[in-house]
Order: C-alpha cells, then sequence, then structure tokens
C-alpha cells in the first residue's frame, strides 16, 4: 500500500495524496508526493536532448537580478549552436532559466507521463474536472528565482531535481486586487505584481526537495527562489469550469467598467449572475480583441559556460 490508500502500480506518478491533501485540494496550500524524480526522462541525458530537439519558439532562455530589482530585470537570452549538455552546464554554473514551454504535452516521450499524471489527479480527487491543460519543464540555476506573479489558471508545481522554496501569498489585498487581476485577464498587463518584502510574514512557504509537489488556490500570488542545485520542476496550468467562471466574471467586470463606465462590485462566481458574465465576457472577447503584453524579449545576451553567470551581455 502507498499514501494515497492503495496498492501501487507502476505507471502511477502520484506515490503520496493524503486525506488533507485532497480535502484541501484547490482551497489551500497541500503537498504531496511523485516519483518523476526517479523516471530516466529527467536524466542529464534526456534533458540536454530535449532541449536539443523542442521547438526554439516554445523555449525561453531568460536570466534575472536580485529579488529588488523584481520583473524589470528578467531578459532573453540565446544559446547559439550550443549543445543541450553544454546549456545544462551553463545552468549549473550561472544565473539562467530555461523554461521548455508545453513540453509535457507535445514531446512524444513526456506525452505518457503528462497524461498519467493527470489521471492520477483525477483519480485521487473524485469530481476534479479540467477543460484544458499545458505542462512545460522549467530548468533552473542554483541561484535563479521567479518573481511575484498570479497565473491566471490553477497551478500544480512537480519538483524534480534541487531544492527550492515557493512562498505563497493570499489571493487577497495587498496582495493581488480585483483591479489588478482585470488587468492582466484583459491582458493589460504580465501576470507580474509589485511586492512588498513584508508580505513575506503572511505567505505560506514550502521548502521543495524532489519528489514533491505542490497546489495553492485560484490567482495565489507566489514567488520562486532556488536555494540549491540545478533545479528541475514541471509546471502545470490547468483551466476547470471553476476558473473558467471566475475569470469570466473579472473579465466581465472589467468590460463594464472600461467599456461601459460602470463601477461592478460583485466577483461572486456562483449562481445566474455570474454566468452571465461569463457569457458576456466570451462575447466581449470576440468584439473587443487585445494584444497580449509580452515580457522583455530582445535578446540581450549570449549563453556561455565558461562565464561564472552562465552567459555573455551583448554589446549595447
Amino acid at each position: 500500500m502507498n499514501g494515497t490508500g492503495e496498492t501501487r502500480k507502476t505507471q502511477h506518478v502520484v506515490t503520496d495524496w493524503g486525506n488533507d491533501a485532497r480535502s484541501g485540494f484547490r482551497k489551500k496550500v497541500v503537498v504531496g508526493q511523485h516519483d518523476l524524480h526517479t523516471r530516466d526522462e529527467f536524466s542529464d541525458e534526456a534533458l540536454a536532448a530535449l532541449i536539443e530537439r523542442h521547438p526554439r519558439e516554445l523555449t525561453d532562455f531568460c536570466t534575472m537580478g536580485d529579488l529588488d530589482e523584481g520583473a524589470d530585470s528578467w531578459r532573453a537570452g540565446d544559446p547559439g549552436d550550443l549543445s543541450g549538455m553544454e546549456m545544462l552546464e551553463a545552468v549549473r554554473a550561472g544565473k539562467l532559466w530555461i523554461n521548455l514551454r508545453e513540453a509535457m504535452c507535445v514531446d512524444p516521450v513526456y506525452r505518457p507521463l503528462f497524461d498519467q499524471m493527470m489521471a492520477d489527479m483525477k483519480r485521487l480527487n473524485p469530481g476534479y474536472k479540467t477543460l484544458n491543460a499545458e505542462s512545460g519543464i522549467l530548468i533552473s540555476s542554483p541561484t535563479a528565482q521567479v518573481f511575484i506573479h498570479s497565473d491566471v489558471s490553477e497551478t500544480i508545481l512537480w519538483h524534480v531535481r534541487g531544492k527550492k522554496r515557493i512562498r505563497i501569498y493570499p489571493a487577497a489585498a495587498p496582495f493581488l486586487t480585483d483591479e489588478r487581476m482585470e488587468a492582466i485577464l484583459h491582458l493589460e498587463q504580465t501576470e507580474d505584481l509589485p511586492f512588498e518584502s513584508s508580505w513575506d510574514d503572511e505567505c505560506e512557504a514550502v521548502d521543495l526537495v524532489p519528489g514533491m509537489f505542490t497546489s495553492w488556490p485560484l490567482h495565489g500570488p507566489h514567488r520562486v527562489q532556488n536555494l540549491s542545485g540545478m533545479n528541475v520542476s514541471v509546471t502545470m496550468e490547468i483551466v476547470t469550469p471553476e476558473s473558467l467562471l471566475k475569470n469570466g466574471v473579472l473579465h466581465a467586470n472589467g468590460v463594464l467598467r472600461r467599456r461601459f463606465g460602470m463601477d461592478p462590485k460583485s466577483t461572486e462566481a456562483a449562481g445566474p449572475g455570474a454566468y452571465m458574465k461569463l457569457v458576456f465576457s466570451k462575447m466581449a472577447k470576440k468584439i473587443w480583441r487585445h494584444t497580449k503584453p509580452m515580457p522583455k524579449s530582445e535578446t540581450t545576451f549570449d549563453i556561455d559556460a565558461g562565464s561564472p553567470t552562465g552567459f555573455r551581455d551583448r554589446a549595447a
């Protein structure tokens, strides 16, 4: 028997999902256990091969500044013709963050794992329904971090290698306001949020080691700090009927505010009024299209495994 209360089968990814996790899933910060860290798909050799074959248009190579510099210090780089293994060495030595977007969904080696992870979560959480899910792989340096932000979808973070700390803040003012979430949903800004160091007194911090995964309530602001080793994590961004409805209500409120000069107060995601707002939101998106704001995408550095930072800045 395992922590899920049933005999473990080889193909299962989730190895422990206790009663507290089941009852708190999507309502609070919860933690479970998995076995991805034991799988060959996350060895150096497998990850290097994935980096080389994954579409470059779905891959981000980034670095960032210190905490007090915030999201404005985030910038993009170019790996050139480095091999996957050379890029892993640069990540180990420097301050880099590689995002293989959608890798778990589109790569034939990793797709079976993704399917099993989703099947496990549905099996262990009766009634859990998903409308859409995207899943990528993050590979980052021991000193890398991700600044505070709020995801529009429900999120599960599966940690595979290294050690990191995730701090999760309440999805309420002052950490996140309805007005700011409206702006994110209206594509007026990225998902990045302002940050005050005093907020750490009110966060819930989880130290993740290989074999742990965590999730938190929809829109919960969070930031990530790597603590040691080259970090490898799998991210899942999931659309559920509940998240679709909540986002529809907030988006509709934004339309009423921006297009009609109204001041809607209710963000309640239940009842006939909420569903009317969802329908209105879908109609509004067809009528008023927006261009998504992109993080800084100008290439400002080249990855260099021989540099202490793992990269060389390009001349201005």
